[in-house]
């Protein structure tokens, strides 16, 4: 393990953002190997603590993983990259109003502009808080179906750099992170990690 950190207050990674992002479409010069990866982790801790802010409001875990958020990707990003993730829970259904109002509630508190979003019908849909384009998310949302499913996806802006440079300095070239390096569950209260040391795992156990 390279780094350890435990999570915080939603706020307080956000701040970090101005130190931590060069705009992909920008004129700001590509950053060395260096300053990428120290760029890459101050985002990496910035969004994962506020959106773990954001999980602990909704339940306590273990979510499962959908996608881990470490990996960089270069999805609509041009020669940039960029961090997302997906974690899922179930709860009362219920719970649903209440616990819908408590994220946005804890997203205002934290200095964000909340949209929402409904689909079909209470029975059958799914209602959605949405942050665009604020602090550390290009885009936040989460999706609250009838049923009680709960699905929470983050993705940072995209930032300049090379995303394979920096996805070898987390992984290692011979350490590919969907071979059980990274957890397959995991609670918001989980100390968090950035890069992987090859022939240490840092993976939980399988759902």
């Amino acid at each position: 393990m390279r780094r350890a950190r435990g999570t915080a207050a939603a706020a307080a990674g956000i701040a970090v953002l101005a130190l931590a992002l060069a705009g992909c479409g920008g004129t700001v010069a590509e950053p060395t190997a260096d300053e990428q990866f120290a760029q890459a982790e101050e985002l990496y801790f910035a969004y994962r603590e506020a959106t773990n802010g954001v999980l602990a409001v909704i339940d306590d875990g273990p979510w499962k993983v959908e996608g881990y958020g470490m990996t960089p990707s270069g999805a609509g990003c041009g020669d940039g990259w960029k961090f997302d993730l997906g974690r899922s829970t179930a709860i009362d259904p219920a719970d649903i109003p209440a616990v819908r109002t408590a994220v946005v509630d804890h997203l205002t508190d934290a200095g964000f502009e909340v949209e929402g979003m409904d689909l079909g019908d209470a029975e059958n849909g799914s209602e959605d808080v949405i942050v665009r384009e604020q602090g550390v998310y290009s885009l936040l949302m989460v999706t609250f179906v009838a049923d009680g499913s709960v699905l929470v996806t983050a993705t940072t802006p995209c930032t300049a750099g090379d995303r394979f440079a920096l996805s070898d300095r987390l992984f290692g070239e011979n350490a590919l992170p969907g071979q059980g390096y990274l957890p397959t569950e995991e609670s918001p209260s989980d100390p968090l990690f950035f890069g992987i040391t090859p022939g240490q795992p840092q993976s939980s156990p399988a759902g």
